[in-house]
């Protein structure tokens, strides 16, 4: 019973190298001939190719648990600006309106702005939008996360921003534009990837996943392997959840390094680490 069993544990063992060499393998092969994209690679225009395909991709790549983060970010808004009569939120790095579309349902009361840089994914958003008739709670607009130079400083009452920051080159900036605009003691959620730091089994495979099988199946299902290339490269180089806490809670702004603060509050783990959802508090 004993050696069947080692002999057991020796099968699975060989057969789950044998995927993971297959996988490195064909990772290595797809994006032999693929330039490596540039570390600001992920800009509009990048996101305006596969705007068509985006939500189809999302709900595969992440066999529709997105949709539960994405929820559990918007729940989290939901109380916390449940005192206030008609709130003003804004959605950055709205892309298909997906979050901007939950935050309307889930606060029917408020408004929402939702901003991105790549005018195809805003176009999918307008669409959707109109198709739900909240063309009169939800407007879509173009803008750059670093620049929101024509938004006046503390009018929102909360933000979101759903997979979006780790494609923003200055990250610094960005945030403390977004700091700008918001009220004092408002909200702001930002959910995005990470690279797992735990070694714990379930934590290896989700990574081994992000870095090796995501990128094939979103460059197959999107014919733009470049984009889905920079997707391994932005979540890889993306900071750790200690270290970009860190950040939020210690902006340097303007030429002056003017410090800013957002209040980490929640720091929520989900997907075996691969996915964080920062609660935070603007100071």
């Amino acid at each position: 019973m004993q050696q069947q069993g080692s002999s057991t544990i020796r099968t699975a063992f060989l057969g789950a190298a044998a995927v993971a060499f297959i996988a490195i393998a064909t990772n290595y092969v797809f994006f032999a001939g693929v330039e490596k994209p540039p570390s600001d690679f992920g800009s509009g225009q990048m996101f305006d190719l596969i705007a068509s395909r985006y939500d189809m991709i999302n709900r595969v790549l992440a066999l529709r648990m997105d949709v539960g983060w994405r929820k559990n970010m918007v729940e989290t808004v939901s109380e916390r600006v449940s005192t206030i009569d008609t709130p003003k939120l804004l959605d950055i790095a709205t892309g298909t309106a997906d979050v901007a579309l939950m935050l309307s349902k889930e606060i029917p009361r408020g408004t929402v702005l939702g901003l991105d840089p790549s005018q195809n994914m805003l176009d999918v958003g307008i669409q959707k939008v109109k198709d739900e008739h909240l063309e009169n709670k939800i407007n879509l607009e173009w803008a750059d996360a670093r620049d929101f130079s024509r938004l006046e400083g503390s009018t929102f009452d909360g933000a979101t921003m759903a997979f979006g920051i780790r494609n923003v080159p200055e990250k610094e900036v960005a945030l403390c534009e977004i700091h700008r605009v918001l009220k004092p003691g408002s909200v702001f959620c930002i959910l995005e990837f990470s690279e797992p730091q735990s070694s714990g089994v379930l934590n290896v495979l989700a990574k081994f996943f992000i870095r090796h099988i995501v990128p094939i199946l979103g460059g197959v299902l999107s014919g733009a392997p470049r984009e889905y290339l920079h997707l391994q490269n932005s979540i890889k180089d993306f900071p750790s959840p200690e270290e970009f806490g860190a950040l939020m809670e210690n902006l340097k702004c303007g030429a002056d390094d003017d410090t800013r603060k957002f209040r980490m509050d929640k720091l929520i783990q989900m997907n075996f680490d691969s996915v964080q959802l920062y609660v935070t508090t603007r100071i």
